[in-house]
């Protein structure tokens, strides 16, 4: 659901962009790790109160499989440490975790921890970071005292028709998927007891994943250890 109010908050000046909306100034396009860093996850906060939230829901988690894209070095954990009780298992499609967290998560991606993921409140908030220190706000709000704040904390709020960034529907027609219900499991439990199945894949997040043995004993037990999604 695309929310009406959609906002890109930078560290750019508008006034340093070229005729074709590039950024020509001197801003670095990493994290500063202090006090503009503080100045983004103030904004998100004052975005959020101002909307009414105070819970986020994660959605399209990610980790990096293989390569590391960031511009500053890779750390341990992805960023995620400290802030789910089961690890990176902790950070799944659905999971909803406080504001805290969540601001603690926009401050991973802000720094290419390696962690990545849209946090929202289904048809009122959402938040994501997209490359070079752009961070997109999108609320059921026009979230006017939330702009003023971000306006005094030094960053330039900008109104957009939508993230550049914003989940699309092609991307969705791509990938055929079918929902882990009754009629799957039953489906597989067939095909494990008539050997036609043995193993699991088990993609918690994007770029994490594990495998499970698969016998008629061991089925139902593997389905009640996967990790919850709601929603």
């Amino acid at each position: 659901m695309q929310l009406p109010y959609v906002y890109r908050v930078t560290k750019y000046d508008p006034a340093d962009r070229d005729e074709h909306g590039y950024y020509t100034g001197s801003e670095d396009t990493v994290s500063d790790h202090g006090e503009v860093e503080a100045s983004y996850l103030q904004a998100v906060a004052a975005f959020a109160e101002d909307t009414g939230v105070d819970h986020l829901a994660v959605r399209e988690p990610q980790i990096p499989s293989i390569a590391h894209f960031g511009v500053e070095p890779p750390v341990d954990g992805f960023g995620l440490n400290g802030l789910f009780p089961g690890g990176p298992t902790g950070f799944h499609d659905g999971a909803e975790v406080p504001l805290g967290i969540g601001l603690e998560l926009v401050r991973a991606m802000l720094r290419d921890n390696g962690a990545w993921c849209r946090l929202e409140v289904e048809g009122a908030f959402a938040v994501h970071v997209g490359w070079d220190q752009y961070l997109y706000i999108s609320s059921s709000r026009p979230c006017e005292e939330a702009l003023a704040h971000t306006r005094e904390l030094g960053l330039f709020p900008e109104r957009l028709d939508a993230s550049p960034y914003a989940f699309g529907a092609e991307e969705e027609e791509q990938v055929i998927q079918w929902p882990g219900d009754d009629d799957f499991w039953a489906d597989l439990h067939r095909a494990v007891v008539t050997g036609r199945a043995g193993i699991l894949e088990e993609t918690y997040l994007e770029g994490a994943s594990r495998w499970h043995h698969l016998t008629s004993d061991t089925i139902d037990p593997v389905r009640v250890g996967l990790v919850d999604r709601r929603g």
